[in-house]
């Protein structure tokens, strides 16, 4: 460590010594400037004549509104938190209740229960007594099946019909007739 007396004794120099030491460079010294927020907080105090003591309060105030802050965050996380729980049981009671209206839905179309209230209400139920006959299919099962239509118009009639459509009378027309 270098104390100002060692630093004065070499600026001298070895005359006040005796002893020759060899010649130092000088040092110049920056003079220490002070910070934003040291020149800010002394004008601040100059401004507002605070002692030691205003200091001490500004801190405490600023600290008591940190704490606040933190305060008012909580309660509305704790708010948060009642009202998702609250809505998550709200869900499960309309979960509840629906699988409950399902079950309902099932038990009232059973069909033991549709046959229970036709009973009340006067209806009966009858077997029935006879089979309807089914109509006669007009389709040639016994036919191979990709054979071409069967067409039942007699031959000489088709012969007849191909000559009178090269005069440019239709078959059509001629069906008519027949």
């Amino acid at each position: 460590m270098t104390s100002t007396r060692i630093l004065t004794r070499r600026r001298l120099g070895a005359a006040t010594h005796g002893a020759p030491h060899p010649p130092v460079a000088t040092t110049v010294r920056r003079r220490r400037t002070r910070g934003f927020v040291q020149v800010a907080s002394a004008a601040t105090a100059e401004r507002l004549r605070l002692n030691t003591f205003g200091h001490a309060y500004i801190g405490l105030g600023a600290i008591l509104i940190a704490v606040l802050f933190y305060l008012a965050l909580a309660a509305q996380v704790t708010s948060s938190s009642y009202q998702i729980t609250q809505l998550q049981e709200q869900q499960r009671q309309l979960l509840a209740e629906q699988d409950q209206l399902r079950y309902q839905e099932v038990t009232l179309q059973a069909p033991a229960t549709v046959d229970q209230q036709a009973a009340q209400s006067g209806m009966q139920r009858v077997a029935p007594s006879k089979l309807v006959n089914a109509p006669v299919v007009a389709i040639d099962l016994t036919a191979p099946i990709g054979a071409p239509p069967t067409d039942q118009t007699p031959l000489w009639l088709r012969a007849l019909a191909a000559i009178v459509n090269k005069i440019g009378v239709t078959r059509d027309a001629l069906a008519a007739t027949h």
